[in-house]
C-alpha cells in the first residue's frame, strides 16, 4: 500500500438517500408538502372504503393559515382534487330542508353562483388515521366544467358537512419531506 492509498476513499456502500421515493402517495402524517405557494404539513391521513376493495385517500393538510383536504380517487387513472369545508348553513335553506327532511338530496344545487349536478352517492365507512370506522353517506356534485366539486356528507342522523372543491394535478404539489 503507498502513502497516498491512505487517503483514496474506502470502498462501501453508496449513501442512502431519505427522501428518494417519496410521492403524494405515500405520504403519512407529519409530512411536509408545498402547493400553491405554500408549506403544508400532513395532519391525518384517511380513507373512505366504499366496499369490495374501493378505497378513495384523503390527507387532510394544514398551513399557518388554512386547512385543505388532498383526495386521490383511483381508477383506471389517478383522480386528484383539493376541497375545503364550508358551514352547512351557507346552503340555500331550501336544500337544507329536502337533505334533513328526505334523507336525500336535489338533483342540483346552485352554490356560490355555480350550478352543481348530482354525480354519484353512496355510503362509505371513514378511517381517520389508524381509527375504528365511522360510517358516512356522500352526495357527490360536478359542475359542467367538470374541474370543480361539491360534497355534502352526513354523518349519523344529523350531522352535516360541505365541502368545496377542484381537480387537482400531482405535478402541483413539490417538496414532500418526512417530519424528522
Amino acid at each position: 500500500m503507498g502513502l497516498f492509498d491512505f487517503f483514496k476513499k474506502k470502498p462501501g456502500p453508496d449513501p442512502v438517500d431519505p427522501v428518494s421515493g417519496l410521492t403524494l402517495k405515500t405520504m403519512k402524517t407529519g409530512y411536509y408538502v408545498d402547493y400553491d405557494l405554500k408549506t403544508w404539513q400532513v395532519v391525518s391521513t384517511n380513507r373512505y372504503d366504499w366496499g369490495e376493495g374501493d378505497l378513495t385517500h384523503e390527507w387532510q393538510l394544514e398551513s399557518h393559515d388554512d386547512i385543505i383536504y388532498l383526495e386521490l380517487e383511483p381508477d383506471d387513472e389517478d383522480y386528484w382534487s383539493i376541497s375545503r369545508k364550508r358551514p352547512f348553513q351557507s346552503l340555500d335553506a331550501r336544500v337544507k330542508k329536502v337533505i334533513t327532511e328526505s334523507d336525500d338530496a336535489p338533483d342540483t344545487i346552485t352554490f356560490e353562483g355555480k350550478e352543481f349536478f348530482l354525480d354519484e352517492t353512496g355510503g362509505a365507512l371513514f378511517y381517520k388515521d389508524d381509527a375504528p370506522g365511522r360510517e358516512v353517506f356522500k352526495w357527490d356534485y360536478v359542475d359542467d366544467s367538470g374541474k370543480f366539486y361539491l360534497t355534502i356528507e352526513q354523518w349519523g342522523e344529523t350531522d352535516y358537512e360541505i365541502s368545496l372543491g377542484q381537480k387537482a394535478e400531482e405535478y402541483q404539489f413539490s417538496s414532500i419531506l418526512p417530519n424528522a
